[in-house]
């Protein structure tokens, strides 16, 4: 398998080579770069830095430690963290990645993630991401999730399964109001039938872009924990700002 895996990446670099200039100013690169980010740029990104206990966001009052949306709402997954809020230069990366096919950002993304966990003190037997419905993926030619979560599980050697199908093609999340979102994913899931012997009492690690209402990862997390996964971490690269929409 692993040997297929790097067969995998070896052709994704063919066709997508590897950015050489920064991925968020295009500006060349020099020394002092690192994960294909320039120094000035890696310096002024816009890093979580007191994140809720539940599910990550940004807390800007430091004598709280779980956010508004978390003390008023219940997960099924139980600790979401996010690597940036989601701003500035992240949204137009990400929105460059999944739009506008810049397929290369894979790597750099799924590298801020592992470098994230190398800090983050849990223990997980399985990656695995939000799926994409067959009709969506096809149209965009990859699952932005999935391509960030493998190079999270090969740089961890941690294996990554597909353990969720989406088989209702519904509205983007993007496109909704956040009052509606909660809706619009219910029962959009289900879990492989295959996987669930061997996911149940595991813990999962599950990946996905942007945390925004969190109505997405969490209805997600339910299917796993109705297939008797133990516990479920998500991580993301991105967590809105006070939930506001995009």
């Amino acid at each position: 398998m692993k040997k297929i895996d790097k067969f995998k990446d070896f052709l994704l670099n063919l066709i997508y080579p590897k950015h050489l200039a920064c991925i968020f100013c295009d500006e060349e690169l020099d020394e002092r770069a690192e994960n294909d980010c320039c120094y000035d740029c890696l310096h002024s990104l816009p890093f979580i830095d007191n994140a809720c206990l539940r599910c990550g966001a940004q807390i800007s009052d430091n004598n709280e430690n779980i956010c508004l949306n978390c003390k008023i709402n219940n997960f099924y997954f139980d600790i979401a963290r996010a690597v940036f809020k989601y701003e500035n230069a992240i949204v137009s990366a990400i929105h460059r990645f999944k739009y506008a096919n810049e397929k290369y950002l894979y790597e750099p993304f799924g590298k801020f993630l592992s470098n994230y966990l190398a800090s983050w003190n849990i223990n997980f037997d399985f990656i695995t991401s939000i799926p994409l419905h067959p009709l969506k993926e096809k149209s965009r030619a990859f699952n932005q999730s999935k391509l960030i979560a493998k190079v999270v599980s090969n740089n961890y050697n941690i294996p990554y399964m597909d353990m969720l199908e989406k088989i209702v093609n519904n509205a983007s999340q993007a496109s909704l109001p956040l009052k509606d979102r909660k809706t619009n994913v219910k029962d959009v899931f289900k879990t492989i039938p295959s996987i669930k012997r061997v996911i149940k009492d595991k813990n999962i690690l599950l990946i996905d872009d942007v945390f925004t209402s969190g109505s997405t990862v969490n209805e997600a997390s339910k299917m796993l924990r109705q297939a008797g996964v133990n516990k479920i971490y998500v991580l993301t690269l991105a967590h809105t700002v006070d939930h506001q929409e995009i």
